[in-house]
């Protein structure tokens, strides 16, 4: 009886060999845990881990929407010419501080303040690993703290026009608008970015509805 035990045994590791040759997985590198995860579709984890749009929708005005497409990896030339990580959710009525931005998820706040190209930035890094990172806001929903908790839906800023410039505050460069990007993390730890568009399209019947 020992042979026929052994020989399913074989057969499984035959079978699951054959699927992981046949399959691209990606590594993920969990920072809170240290751990390293495989994923087979990067994006299978993300869906299931998002619950909001990045940007509410507004209760009372109709006319306050907004339009998004696939921007990703198209050639941006500030700071020098490089590609879009990520996808930029453009306001129809173009005022920076009016939209509510809101987290696609529950995560910790990882990075916050300035940055040249992105102007005021908030980072948040969710359960699995995986960094949203939300750019060009006009302000943010309050004084956060680094390690803070985020609740998936909560308001953490609003929609600005802020950045691509070395002088904290500057505005005026471009249309309000939010940046959202997805990053991950290889085997090595090196963060790389994923495109989002799959992400909001996903999400764009999940948008909290507020007054603004």
């Amino acid at each position: 009886m020992w042979y026929r035990k052994f020989a399913v045994i074989l057969l499984f590791i035959c079978l699951v060999a054959a699927d992981s040759a046949g399959v691209q997985k990606i590594l993920q590198i969990s920072k809170e845990k240290g751990t390293v995860t495989e994923y087979k579709d990067p994006y299978h984890t993300i869906k299931k881990e998002v619950s909001y749009f990045p940007v509410a929708e507004s209760k009372w005005d109709e006319r306050k929407t907004v339009s998004y497409g696939d921007s990703f990896m198209m050639e941006r030339t500030y700071g020098g010419k490089r590609g879009h990580e990520g996808c930029d959710i453009m306001a129809s009525y173009n005022h920076r501080g009016v939209y509510p931005v809101v987290s696609v998820c529950d995560g910790t706040l990882e990075k916050i303040g300035w940055l040249p190209q992105g102007g005021w930035r908030l980072g948040i890094r969710s359960k699995t690993g995986v960094y949203y990172y939300y750019a060009h806001l006009s302000d943010y929903m309050k004084e956060y703290q680094i390690g803070e908790q985020i609740r998936a839906g909560e308001v953490i800023g609003f929609m600005g026009d802020t950045g691509y410039s070395e002088i904290e505050g500057t505005t005026g460069n471009f249309d309000v608008h939010l940046h959202f990007g997805i990053y991950l993390n290889d085997k090595n730890g090196k963060e790389y970015a994923i495109n989002p568009y799959q992400v909001l399209q996903k999400l764009e019947n999940k948008k909290r509805t507020l007054t603004f």
